[in-house]
Parts: C-alpha cells; structure tokens; sequence
C-alpha cells in the first residue's frame, strides 16, 4: 500500500477530514492484518511540510513506524519520467508520477488518495497498480 500526501494527511490531522481519516485507518488495519508493507514516497512529503504547527504532526505519524517512508532514486524518477512522457503530461503532475512510480517499482500495490484522476491516468498502463479514492 502506497499514502500519497492526502492519505498520510488524513492521518495526521484527523479533525480536518474525520471521514478520510477513518477510511485511511481501516485501509492501514486491512493492511497490517495481510502483513502488507505500506510505503509513504518521500517526494509527497513535500506537500505536507510546511513549517511549525504542520510538521510534527506529520512527523509524529511517520514515527509510529506503520510505514516506511522510500526516498526517490534514478530508478523511481526514470520510471516516474517515463510515465509523465506516456500521457503527455508536464513536471506540474511529477509528485504523482513519483507515487505512481514508486508502487511501480515496489511490484505494484494500492495507492490511496483523495484525489484519484491523475493518479489513475498516470496509472493506466501499469496492471500491478490501482488507484484507491478516499
């Protein structure tokens, strides 16, 4: 299982969204029940830090250890370019890319999300992959 940053948001501040936040903890129990590995790609970090008052709660999630963060390599951001290039798309979707990307390489998985069109276009060709709407 794949977070991109509004999943791992939802985590993270559970008032702002109680039912994504829900929705995001059952997929994690589900997960965990499987022996499922769940990987948060570093580059959605960037979307969710944003200075005191914002970071730590992020933090705090990513230090229960329920999931382990992957940084972005030449590999992942190979793939990540070929599949920006597959639907003609620019930098401005490249953190989705970099999502989608990962779970490429990881051997494909579920990627939750509330925010499933682009992830789901970049997704298309990759049959190991599906998109989950939160």
């Amino acid at each position: 299982m794949i977070l991109d940053s509004e999943a791992l948001s939802a985590l993270a501040r559970p008032r702002s969204a109680p039912q994504r936040h829900e929705r995001v903890r059952a997929a994690m129990r589900s997960a965990q029940r499987r022996r499922e590995p769940v990987r948060v790609p570093a580059a959605t970090l960037l979307e969710l830090y944003r200075g005191a008052g914002t970071d730590e709660a992020v933090d705090l999630e990513l230090g229960r250890g329920y999931a382990r963060v992957v940084t972005t390599g030449v590999r992942i951001a190979q793939v990540a370019g070929h599949l920006l290039a597959s639907i003609g798309a620019g930098s401005e979707m490249a953190i989705d890319a970099l999502v989608v990307a990962t779970a490429v390489r990881l051997g494909g998985g579920l990627i939750l999300t509330h925010d499933p069109a682009d992830l789901e276009r970049l997704a298309a060709g990759q049959p190991n992959v599906r998109v989950v709407p939160l």
